[in-house]
């Protein structure tokens, strides 16, 4: 054997370890806890295995006992060799030991052409394909499919649904090859859903002079083949579909890597499940593809579809409508549930002609239908148009009793309220509707109006606050769910109103990944309860009054949560980082150790001794009043709050006074400045951004003017000692859960914020925070000088 080959075939054997990882083997050494062994490892583990001096290149065990034998070849044209050798391998074994062999996979291939496998199961009518929903598996078998293919003992198993990472890991892959084949970023979902097509059709020929005229003739046929889609749709599927032009021809070279990676996903066989594999997929490519949002769309998270619908529930007698369906989420959802509860042949039928649909985008609308066609549902009416015009509007007016929604985040000419409207019009009197939309429309001034208007006209069940994160890394646009009942005015009924934080997911290394603690099967049963007139508690909830919300108020639930009772832990970890971030500012701006106020607040008061007389108190801030103690009240109580009204930092030159902005780092401080007579100078406080993260400014300062962007500048109505300070920053920022883009700290909402100020007097027991920063600085200068 050639260098050359030897070292091709390592990389299959690679490829082998790596896959083997991603479907949940452990691959070291059986002695190290271990399922796989390679070439003479096998002998010397299993002595007798019978073997002699044959060498497969792998064998996995299920709990201690043999099961596969896999071989390599360094070529995708020897699979066929690869999986015959194989089973001659394991037919030694059994012939030769006590052992059984029933499983044997051929993989070939190298990196640059891809990698085939091929799985085969010895059964009563010998060596056959391992299959399940009749269709080859084209990957290494995971553990459970293993399992049940003995079990079962007749060359069949059930599939095992790709786990997220195999999906993303599949989709950064594919999104790499198309943008090295010179795919136009909004072209690439295109190719990935025609190539699915025709996977899911037949085996599409890899030569590279027939492969695209193959998957555009399985297209073809497979949407030709379809008796409920009617002959226009199947024209406009067949030309949204195809493949063709300068764009995909340059695609020729990449299409055998581009089907290897998609035959790891097992398509056929898990396209016959009730997986909703296209959606699933397309929730990977779309979100962690690289480019891929390029083609607009903000894809809502298939568990927030499934949750959407869940919330307000479908029966096999509803009928349900995405006015902006996307690649069909939603429907695919609603479908699934309706169906589960679908009994006899006219009820399924009935639930096939109930699912409604538009897009704009010719590409997304085609991979909606494609979505529907692979549920089954040839049947949904997704058409291809703008749902937001008369004739659309009217077409759909009035006759659905289910709509979900999640419009187009912040487009053009076409607000996010204009398409709640028109989903709404499209309901009977009682319809629900559920939408995933971004915040900022049950918060900001600029929707109060329609507020006030959609509670006279139909009845707000519901706001659900969702993650931040949900759409990262595409968006990071804050939303909510909004559960409503349509044609009913509101009146005085009550509103559930929740927050919810963790949705299971976790934001890690550029994609988010599933995460313990859950709240959305608690906010679920809370809002079910509700609904059914029941008692529940939870502190993710809270219940509003409608005559509270009848004049446009907020709807968030930011706005109207109570505060939790903070830990004493959690309070003195607040504090402390309040503290703490004074001395790392110090260190990046040493200069503002020369400018913090001696006795910072001047506080009048210390652990031993009465006011002070005149004379001492001479140059304080003007407090006259001790702080009240035990008082919760709103923020406006303790302090009087202003807007900061600076300039731009960049309109200042270089000096020594902090300018203040609305970041998050080195306690807002952006640089030190000089400012003229006319800017206003704040001589110490707290200071707020535009995100609500409070910080302690034991210096004068300028700050940030900006509208809703403003710093917000506290100034103490009460005396106060300089912990008793950062007691109150502490209490805002345990609550800067209320504030985000969408929902910025203004002056008007934190000034409503509740506080509640110490149970006794805080004292600073050492020295005072300017002699302590002085302290810091002199003695980062004596290392430095190390």
């Amino acid at each position: 054997m050639s260098r050359r080959s030897k070292r091709a075939e390592s990389r299959a054997r690679y490829y082998i370890r790596e896959e083997a990882k991603r479907r949940g083997w452990q691959v070291q050494h059986a002695s190290r806890g271990g399922d796989v062994l390679e070439e003479q490892e096998i002998q010397s583990f299993y002595s007798d295995i019978g073997l002699g001096l044959d060498k497969p290149d792998f064998l996995f065990s299920l709990q201690g006992e043999p099961v596969i034998l896999v071989e390599a070849k360094n070529d995708a044209d020897k699979i066929n060799q690869a999986l015959k050798e194989a089973m001659e391998y394991a037919d030694t074994i059994n012939s030769n030991s006590n052992y059984r062999i029933k499983i044997a996979i051929g993989a070939a291939g190298e990196e640059d052409k891809g990698f085939i496998t091929r799985v085969a199961y010895l059964s009563t009518q010998g060596w056959t394909p391992l299959v399940s929903n009749g269709f080859e598996l084209t990957t290494l078998p995971t553990k459970r499919e293993t399992d049940l293919a003995l079990i079962a003992d007749n060359g069949s198993t059930t599939v095992s649904i790709p786990s997220s990472v195999e999906f993303i890991d599949a989709a950064l892959e594919l999104s790499k090859l198309l943008r090295l084949a010179k795919v136009e970023a909004p072209l690439r979902p295109k190719v990935i859903g025609s190539m699915i097509l025709a996977m899911y059709q037949g085996e599409i020929d890899l030569q590279e002079t027939e492969s695209l005229t193959s998957i555009n003739t399985l297209i073809e046929t497979a949407i030709n083949e379809s008796e409920s889609i009617s002959v226009e749709k199947k024209a406009g599927l067949i030309d949204a579909l195809t493949l063709s032009g300068a764009d995909f021809n340059r695609m020729t070279p990449f299409i055998r890597r581009i089907v290897a990676i998609l035959r790891r996903l097992n398509i056929r066989s898990v396209l016959q499940t009730d997986t909703d594999f296209l959606g699933m997929f397309y929730e990977a490519f779309l979100r962690y593809g690289y480019d891929n949002n390029a083609l607009g769309i903000v894809f809502t998270p298939r568990h927030i579809t499934k949750y959407c619908v869940d919330l307000i529930g479908v029966s096999p007698n509803d009928k349900v409508i995405d006015i902006a369906s996307g690649t069909g989420g939603f429907l695919v959802a609603a479908f699934d549930k309706m169906m589960e509860q679908a009994e006899g042949i006219r009820m399924i039928e009935q639930v096939k002609r109930s699912l409604y649909g538009f897009d704009t985008n010719p590409t997304v609308w085609a991979l909606a239908t494609l979505n529907m066609f692979f549920r089954g549902d040839g049947k949904s009416h997704i058409e291809q148009g703008n749902s937001l015009t008369v004739e659309n509007r009217a077409s759909v007016e009035g006759k659905f009793t289910r709509a979900f929604l999640n419009p187009p985040f912040s487009q053009e000419g076409e607000p996010e309220r204009d398409f709640i409207d028109v989903a709404m019009s499209t309901l009977e009197p009682g319809g629900l509707i559920a939408v995933v939309v971004y915040a900022g429309i049950f918060a900001d001034d600029e929707h109060r109006l329609w507020r006030k208007e959609f509670l006279r006209n139909h009845t707000l069940m519901a706001v659900i606050s969702l993650p931040e994160d949900l759409f990262y890394p595409n968006a990071s646009a804050p939303t909510s769910i909004m559960v409503a009942k349509a044609h009913i005015p509101h009146r005085e009924r009550n509103v559930f109103l929740a927050r919810i934080w963790n949705d299971g997911f976790n934001k890690l290394k550029n994609r988010r990944i599933e995460q313990a603690g859950s709240q959305l099967k608690e906010v679920f049963e809370s809002f079910n309860n509700f609904k059914n007139g029941e008692g529940f508690h939870s502190e993710l909830v809270i219940i509003v009054n409608g005559d509270d919300l009848a004049d446009g108020e907020e709807w968030s639930p930011q706005e109207w949560l109570p505060q939790p009772e903070i830990d004493e832990t959690v309070m003195e970890h607040l504090m402390q980082s309040t503290i703490k971030s004074l001395f790392q500012t110090t260190a990046l701006f040493p200069e503002l150790a020369d400018v913090v106020k001696s006795n910072f607040p001047e506080e009048p008061y210390s652990e031993d001794e009465s006011k002070l007389d005149e004379e001492q108190n001479d140059g304080a801030m003007e407090m006259s009043e001790d702080l009240p103690l035990n008082t919760t009240q709103k923020l406006s109580y303790f302090f009087k709050l202003e807007n900061g009204k600076s300039v731009g930092e960049k309109n200042f030159t270089d000096g020594e006074i902090p300018y203040i902005s609305s970041g998050d780092s080195s306690n807002s401080i952006v640089r030190l400045v000089q400012v003229p007579d006319e800017n206003q100078i704040f001589e110490g406080g707290i200071t707020v951004t535009a995100f609500g993260k409070a910080y302690l400014q034991p210096w004068d300062f300028v700050a940030r003017g900006n509208g809703g962007s403003s710093v917000r500048v506290l100034v103490p109505k009460f005396n106060m000692t300089f912990k008793e300070l950062a007691w109150f920053v502490a209490q805002i920022n345990a609550q800067q859960w209320r504030f985000f883009y969408a929902r910025m700290a203004i002056k008007s909402r934190i000034t409503r914020l509740l506080v509640k100020s110490p149970h006794t007097r805080l004292y600073n027991v050492d020295l005072d925070i300017a002699e302590r920063i002085q302290n810091f600085k002199n003695d980062l200068e004596s290392y430095s000088e190390l």
